[in-house]
């Protein structure tokens, strides 16, 4: 779950300009190099977030295009970093996924089928804990941070939130096989391949949007391409979202339906 998020940040360069005379007046280059964030330092938010964000409420879209084939699923999230998840599918192009829901605490992670009736299970031998969560992605953004090449572009607008964003290039073609998603789920991409695409995506452009005040990422635009094909453009972002509104366990809690097919899939 902890490879299954990333994000990316604009940002707008203000230039003040006079009425008077229309002369625009430029910050000092000493001012704007020590106002722009270490690049490295916001990739790694996209991992470990600020230590007063508590939980995270919103609704994501998830676009995949290939040509003038495009794919839309939008899902309802709740958010506890980093053992506590809930996401809710609530529209896409397939009505038997609708309904879908993924549910991750401290003991179990469910996924739950309503229009097959099935309800699948992952059990870890030992409940997590925030603290090993926090750590395993901590050295996940050390160990990313090896493999590519950061640059910071500003800051843009997401979901009514300012956000960093940054360029995210692999430093080579190696890199460029591993296929990864901070702010949602990679997998999604594959419904536009039918051969085997995890042999031959490679990604060509990554871009992440973090918000700036909780180091959360809201929003990922990923190009693919694959050979003798069209690229497929994959882009999640949050169109709504709110922080620390007081989510309690019951939202990370899932019992599965009497009447539900329940399969151990450990």
């Amino acid at each position: 779950m902890t490879n299954r998020r990333f994000a990316v940040i604009l940002v707008l360069l203000a230039v003040s300009v006079s009425l008077s005379g229309c002369a625009a007046l430029d910050t000092p280059s000493s001012e704007r190099e020590a106002s722009t964030p270490d690049p490295e330092a916001v990739f790694e938010g996209a991992y470990v977030h600020a230590d007063d964000l508590v939980d995270v409420t919103g609704v994501r879209r998830n676009k995949v295009t290939n040509g003038s084939h495009t794919l839309t699923e939008v899902m309802q999230v709740y958010d506890r970093p980093y053992v506590d998840q809930r996401t809710k599918v609530i529209d896409a192009p397939n009505s038997k996924r609708i309904g879908n829901v993924y549910v991750s605490n401290a003991t179990k992670n469910w996924f739950y089928y309503p229009n097959a009736g099935v309800a699948q299970y992952v059990e870890p031998a030992e409940p997590f804990t925030n603290d090993e969560v926090r750590s395993s992605r901590a050295e996940m953004a050390a160990m990313n941070l090896e493999k590519y090449d950061i640059e910071y572009n500003g800051t843009d607008q997401v979901a009514g939130r300012e956000t960093h964003v940054l360029d995210v290039e692999a430093k080579n073609e190696t890199v460029e096989k591993g296929i990864s998603a901070i702010v949602g789920d990679t997998e999604f991409v594959y419904a536009l391949e039918t051969s085997n695409p995890r042999k031959e995506l490679r990604v060509v452009e990554q871009t992440l949007w973090i918000d700036t005040e909780y180091n959360y990422p809201l929003k990922e635009k990923v190009v693919f391409k694959v050979p003798g094909k069209e690229r497929i453009v994959m882009v999640e972002q949050f169109e709504s979202v709110t922080f620390n509104s007081g989510l309690d366990d019951e939202t990370f809690a899932f019992e599965p339906p009497a009447n539900a097919t329940v399969q151990n899939i450990t």
